[in-house]
């Protein structure tokens, strides 16, 4: 009788613990959210958009929480995924800035920051990408006048060589090629160069890239005209520049 005393006792002790542990586990877990530090927690709504507010999307010039052109989709698919697994908001904007361009941070104090953090990685030898000019406005243009070419300096005022291994513009009615020296490139348009493309420039040379409009082109409406080319390069401060190109149409 005594032996069977002792197995229902420690059947009961084992069924005591099992639920001792359980009932702690769970009220570990309601505590967690209580627990958790609001400096790091980055899944709200509020925080989201603390960290949106201080960048912009560089070719647009709407504020970045309402631009939804495909580098702002591609910019916010990225800054989302980077708070799911937690990465602290300097972190973020450090992170956008490489890998987007230094443009998109809005904020003086961060970007100073940022481009201080870039610099000292880079070790003193980097490329320096300059564009003159970096805009132009063609006044008032006739669809009349067909196809309208500028041409734009490409400089490498750095100390490194500059590669420059995509130029892609923003409609299929312009068009656009670079020399670099002797070479020219072929002229790309919409999908941007093949993959594989690159050109070089020297610390100090410069290049010339040439754009054309074609004002007959069906994608070109009377009125406001903007256009832009997009060029990617190993610029750790800016690693996509834009020339824009802006007119009023007329018939």
């Amino acid at each position: 009788m005594r032996v069977y005393h002792k197995i229902f006792l420690i059947i009961l002790f084992f069924i005591c613990s099992i639920f001792f542990s359980q009932f702690v586990f769970a009220q570990n877990i309601d505590d967690f959210p209580a627990k958790r530090d609001p400096a790091t927690n980055l899944s709200s709504g509020r925080e989201k958009s603390e960290i949106y507010s201080k960048l912009k999307c560089c070719p647009c010039k709407v504020s970045f929480d309402k631009c939804t052109c495909a580098e702002a989709k591609e910019m916010k698919a990225y800054i989302d995924a980077l708070i799911e697994t937690g990465v602290s908001k300097d972190e973020i904007f450090y992170k956008v800035a490489k890998k987007f361009s230094l443009n998109t941070v809005l904020d003086k104090q961060i970007k100073a920051q940022i481009e201080a953090r870039l610099i000292k990685e880079a070790g003193g030898k980097r490329p320096q990408i300059v564009l003159e000019p970096s805009s132009i406005n063609l006044g008032q243009v006739s669809k009349k006048q067909g196809k309208v070419e500028k041409v734009f300096k490409l400089y490498n005022k750095g100390t490194a060589k500059l590669i420059i291994t995509n130029i892609k513009v923003s409609c299929s009615c312009v068009t656009t090629s670079l020399t670099v020296g002797k070479n020219k490139s072929p002229y790309f348009g919409i999908q941007g160069a093949p993959s594989g493309w690159q050109a070089v420039i020297e610390p100090g040379q410069s290049g010339e890239l040439e754009v054309v409009v074609d004002l007959s082109h069906p994608a070109i409406a009377i009125g406001k005209l903007i256009r832009d080319i997009n060029i990617t390069n190993n610029d750790i401060i800016n690693p996509e520049v834009t020339i824009r190109i802006e007119a009023d149409v007329i018939e």
